[in-house]
């Protein structure tokens, strides 16, 4: 059975709409992770700056946690990367900029900071 010229016009109508629906979704469809934070980033790299409200060390590792006002994402300094080092200069109440990566650990999104430098004191 073949189609008639209508019949093939309209498939062809459909299939434009489907996809111009598609698109339309991808370009204006909110980003997964987006929402409330105050964070740009840069390729592989996330810049956030805020007032530290909380730093603790973890019980093992000795890796650090830190708790900014500017994002719900907690920061995450392996001892490898310098988490000492962040841990004699960053106080609680201080005004960091920090770059690191957005990393999932036991399903909860981080910024995970590489180096001790990426943690700085904003005046």
């Amino acid at each position: 059975m073949r189609m008639q010229k209508e019949e093939k016009i309209v498939v062809v109508l459909l299939l434009m709409a489907m996809g111009s629906l598609a698109i339309a979704f991808w370009t204006f469809s909110p980003e997964e992770g987006t929402g409330d934070r105050v964070a740009v980033r840069e390729a592989a790299s996330l810049y956030v700056e805020g007032l530290v409200l909380e730093m603790k060390p973890t019980s093992t590792g000795g890796n650090l946690l830190l708790r900014l006002d500017s994002t719900p994402l907690s920061v995450f300094v392996p001892a490898g990367s310098g988490a000492g080092e962040v841990q004699k200069k960053v106080r609680a109440g201080d005004r960091v900029r920090i770059r690191g990566t957005v990393s999932v650990f036991q399903g909860t999104e981080e910024i995970k900071v590489e180096r001790a430098i990426d943690v700085e004191l904003v005046n």
